[in-house]
């Protein structure tokens, strides 16, 4: 993997179950992912946006961009790591697929989209 090419910075969270004590209702909020209580937040990535897309859904106009994240590997336990979404840019990217090099030790490749999604 090609430092240079490294210049994004992104973070990676984790959703939180918690319920309203008054409710019972079950929420959803998020949390920077621990990896043996390193924060993965302002991690070097690579993000290659590609070109977006308009549909209809609800009766309402929506848009959704794809994109691939490089980023150098590490550990993980991969089903975990599908729960998660990715902050950049002021975007929030939910993980749709993970791949590793053909060594499967020197990066993970993220395909992830933006938009209408369950991460926001």
């Amino acid at each position: 993997m090609l430092s240079h090419r490294l210049r994004h910075r992104i973070h990676i969270q984790l959703p939180v179950k918690t319920q309203d004590p008054q409710s019972g209702e079950e929420l959803t909020g998020w949390q920077t992912y621990l990896l043996a209580s390193t924060p993965l937040n302002n991690l070097p990535a690579e993000v290659l946006t590609g070109a977006g897309r308009e549909f209809i859904a609800a009766d309402a106009k929506q848009s959704e961009t794809t994109a691939r994240i490089n980023l150098r590997w590490f550990p993980i336990d991969i089903s975990l790591f599908y729960q998660c979404r990715i902050l950049w840019n002021g975007r929030v990217y939910d993980i749709h697929s993970i791949e590793t090099d053909l060594t499967g030790r020197q990066e993970w490749r993220l395909r992830c989209k933006d938009g209408v999604n369950q991460g926001a």
